[in-house]
């Protein structure tokens, strides 16, 4: 980035910068781990995608991270966020658990009629977490 291009650019206070460099270590988080599962498969990548059973040293390591490094770096980014994004971070929320709640027990019983397949909770986890991440985006740049 040239000099000129930096005076002109939108400045960025510091609390702005460190929620964003706690988002790209979130995906880096996330990166890292999707690797390790990928890895730790039999190649056929069968272990992010099935629900076939994972060896404990696999399962260890996962749950360490998601329920330990994860809601760290979330309550990190949390701290550095200013209102707006909270805002849109909260309404993107509040979207994804209406999905959750409307969307939950009416695949149960369609599935149950045998109209649909049986509910796989990682289907559903990933459905709530790119609704909220869509609204969450499109409320904060929109």
């Amino acid at each position: 980035m040239t000099k000129n291009e930096r005076e002109t650019s939108v400045p960025m206070s510091p609390k702005i910068r460190k929620a964003r460099n706690l988002l790209w270590i979130a995906l880096a988080v996330g990166f890292v781990l999707g690797i390790y599962f990928g890895a730790m498969g039999d190649g056929s990548m069968d272990i992010l995608f099935s629900n076939n059973p994972v060896s404990s040293a696999v399962a260890g390591i996962g749950i360490v991270v998601w329920l330990i490094v994860v809601p760290w770096i979330s309550w990190l980014w949390w701290q550095a966020v200013d209102e707006h994004e909270a805002g849109a971070y909260r309404e993107g929320a509040m979207v994804a658990v209406h999905l959750y709640i409307f969307m939950v027990p009416t695949w149960w019983l369609a599935a149950r009629a045998g109209w649909v397949p049986e509910q796989q909770p990682m289907i559903v986890f990933l459905i709530v977490c790119v609704v909220w991440t869509a609204v969450w985006f499109y409320r904060k740049y929109a």
